[in-house]
């Protein structure tokens, strides 16, 4: 029906515009636009794509970056006023992380719950934990209980909230692999003391928040 009436609608505007002869009646100048008939035999020109609306696939890590840019931590400013002392971090400084009972200092948990979502991306399961933020009585009973082993009170960066332990299944094989790779750009690390041969006891499932650490270090009284 639509190609009948469109057939009808030019044959009788060539009929009007044209003579007998087919040619263009005498006297007819050429108009500097184009004819009606032109405009509507003519076809239209698809606009190509621009470049700019083309965008190419994001990595993994990018799409856990805008993720968390876009959907910040629920209750959690990532924001902290400082001045606290370990293990005595006011509920204030502390936010919830993904796996319960467990917090630490609110910029670490911002930047922790980025790095989880890229690993979740990666491996589709969150990351385990069996530690986080540690009070003065926790740090305490840790210490009694491992002895050396433990720091202790009031000098674990789990006291200060900038300290995570992971589960075996986290920090291990392939998942533990891609820890060590992508970790350290959300600004997490198994620290150096911490690794076989390292100043410290060896410990691969605790991981700090390395520029806040690095901070407080800076910062500390020297004896």
């Amino acid at each position: 029906m639509r190609t009948a009436l469109a057939g009808t609608l030019v044959a009788g505007i060539t009929a009007f515009a044209v003579g007998s002869t087919g040619r263009a009646e005498a006297g007819s100048t050429t108009p500097p636009w184009p004819t009606t008939l032109e405009a509507l035999t003519a076809s239209t020109p698809t606009p190509p794509v621009p470049i700019t609306m083309v965008e190419r696939p994001l990595s993994n890590l990018e799409r856990a970056s805008r993720s968390e840019a876009r959907n910040a931590v629920p209750g959690c400013s990532g924001i902290v006023i400082g001045g606290d002392r370990n293990g005595q971090l006011p509920p204030s400084e502390l936010c919830d992380l993904w796996q319960r009972p467990y917090q630490d200092r609110a910029d670490a948990v911002v930047t922790l719950y980025a790095l989880d979502d890229a690993y979740r991306a990666r491996f589709g399961t969150d990351m385990c934990l069996t530690s986080g933020y540690r009070d003065l009585e926790k740090q305490a009973a840790l210490r009694a209980s491992l002895g050396s082993r433990a720091a202790p009170p009031g000098l674990s960066n789990h006291g200060w909230g900038l300290a995570i332990d992971f589960c075996a299944a986290t920090y291990t094989g392939t998942s533990g692999a891609w820890l060590d790779e992508n970790g350290p750009a959300f600004g997490w690390a198994n620290p150096p003391w911490a690794h076989r041969g390292g100043a410290g006891p060896y410990e691969p499932w605790h991981w700090e928040y390395t520029s806040a650490v690095a901070r407080m270090t800076a910062s500390a009284p020297t004896r």
